[in-house]
């Protein structure tokens, strides 16, 4: 047998299928593990499915206008599955988009860590999110009468709180792995930072809740046993002190809007990130999951405590601006007012934990409405947040800047109903008035807060895909960054990084290379 010096000629001579059609923009998408393409679709996910939420807490609060008048024994379960769903089918899947998207450019890196993870984390949420929904459509999700349909809603939720853990374990690796040559941890940008710290808080409180989750599942409970479940189990993420840690990218995210607006660096860097470190850390909850753990010392300084560094956060945001030419803008506001949404919410945990304490009638508040207050304005304030940083860096994301007049319709209605929504709850609480006609007054502003936060969200999102459609006209000249993720191309792809990418000699490489090396730089 001779042996040839070339090989026959073969139908697909290559190894790797060129015979096969190439997969379509769909498929590549499904399929992509591209950072930036997982950042958006979980942006514009849990966009469109926050307004269906929040359009369902309106209808209870149409319902309880007019005396329980449609949604009969379903109202309950429709509330706190609302609930539910904004946190983990809105809130937390938002933040963490935007954080898939935005953190690897800031750390300069050319991918998030374990990439193909982080599209599991997508579609698996995704799916979850979905099947949540259904079951909240036949009497399931939280608190339904069907056993059946309240089982999948128990099922759903764990999946999520799975689906977004691994996400976040990504994110966090990261910044953890993933930073360029003289970038510590006390030079990381300050959205990143609260990224890590606030991922940290996110796994360790979802896997908490997810313990019970399971054990509602195989203990095969029946609808009423569930409800049970959740509300002596699980429904202490929703409630104080764990509903802050929502938050916590609110702080790094206002921190790097400011700076960017102004100009200028941050003074005392490591005290801001400290600042956000301890709200963090005060935002851990699971140590409180019974409701016995309300009324104590270590319950009480919680409360009370993390005051401080919101606090002190306004300080040194006020500071930066007094030192800098800032141009008002609506990114820049809604930031702003995000943070002060919160200060709404730690005033509410300080007037719960006051009334509270020793036998528990110091005021005669009412108790339950404190929570769902406190749980909103924390709500109203992660979503305003989220929206902002959305806005701050949307030429990295969608490839355009923002519209100036959208940008602030979507400001002033996520404000107003945020805070009408919120203020609704705290004033109840306060007052007390009973009576059919007070009840059905609540259950007004109620629902209107919350439509004006739905419309709010869905300005926002439709400011994103304005934003998005007049990339296509040419790249936009965006604001002058003061960190890595402002070198990369306008929309950033995943992938690459560029050549000439400053050295990281102080949290604002950029602001660096444009001073200079012989820059003063006692600011940072």
């Amino acid at each position: 047998m001779a042996l040839t010096e070339t090989r026959p000629e073969t139908a697909g001579t290559s190894p790797s299928g060129s015979g096969r059609p190439a997969p379509g923009p769909l498929e590549r998408l499904i399929g992509s593990g591209d950072h930036t393409s997982i950042g958006r679709l979980f942006i514009g996910f849990s966009l469109m499915l926050t307004v269906i939420a929040l359009l369902t807490r309106a209808v209870v609060g149409v319902d309880a206008a007019t005396d329980n008048g449609f949604l009969g024994e379903r109202a309950g379960m429709l509330g706190t599955s609302s609930l539910v769903a904004v946190v983990l089918i809105g809130v937390v899947p938002l933040i963490l988009g935007l954080a898939v998207s935005i953190v690897p450019l800031q750390v300069g890196s050319p991918s998030v860590a374990f990439p193909r993870a982080a599209a599991l984390s997508l579609w698996s949420w995704l799916v979850s999110a979905g099947i949540f929904i259904t079951s909240v459509a036949i009497n399931g999700g939280i608190g339904g009468s069907d056993t059946d349909a309240a089982r999948l809603g128990n099922l759903s939720m764990g999946a999520m709180m799975v689906a977004l853990m691994l996400g976040s374990v990504c994110v966090a690796t990261t910044v953890v792995a993933h930073r360029p040559m003289g970038m510590g941890l006390a030079r990381v940008p300050f959205f990143s930072w609260s990224m890590l710290v606030g991922s940290v808080v996110w796994i360790a409180t979802l896997a908490s809740a997810l313990a019970h989750v399971i054990l509602g599942q195989i203990s095969g409970a029946d609808a009423a046993k569930l409800a049970d479940n959740f509300t002596n189990g699980i429904g202490w993420i929703v409630r104080g002190p764990s509903i802050y840690m929502l938050a916590i990218p609110v702080l790094g995210i206002a921190a790097d809007v400011v700076a960017t607006a102004a100009g200028r660096r941050i003074t005392q860097y490591g005290v801001v990130q400290g600042i956000i470190g301890a709200y963090a850390v005060l935002s851990f909850g699971a140590w409180a999951q019974l409701p016995r753990s309300l009324n104590t010392v270590v319950w009480t300084m919680f409360a009370l405590a993390i005051a401080i560094p919101v606090i002190g956060m306004l300080g040194a945001i006020g500071d930066v601006l007094r030192r800098g030419k800032v141009t008002v803008s609506a990114t820049l506001m809604l930031s702003l007012l995000s943070v002060l949404l919160l200060l709404g919410a730690v005033v509410c945990g300080l007037l719960q934990a006051l009334d509270l304490a020793g036998t528990g009638t110091l005021f005669g508040l009412n108790a339950a409405a404190l929570g769902s207050a406190q749980a909103y304005f924390v709500i109203a304030a992660a979503l305003g947040g989220a929206l902002a940083g959305l806005f701050h860096w949307s030429p990295q994301v969608w490839g355009g800047a923002i519209k100036e007049s959208t940008g602030k319709a979507t400001t002033a209605l996520v404000v107003l109903g945020g805070g009408l929504l919120a203020t609704a709850q705290l004033v109840q609480a306060v007052v007390q008035l009973d009576g059919k006609d007070t009840v059905e007054s609540f259950g007004e502003l109620t629902a209107v807060g919350a439509a004006l936060l739905a419309l709010g969200v869905l300005f926002g999102y439709l400011t994103s895909l304005g934003a998005a459609k007049d990339a296509a006209d040419g790249p936009t000249e965006g604001a002058q960054g003061l960190t890595m993720e402002w070198a990369f191309p306008s929309p950033a792809v995943g992938g690459s990084v560029p050549d000439d990418l400053p050295e990281v000699t102080s949290p604002y490489p950029l602001l660096d290379a444009r001073e200079g090396d012989g820059a003063d730089k006692e600011d940072a």
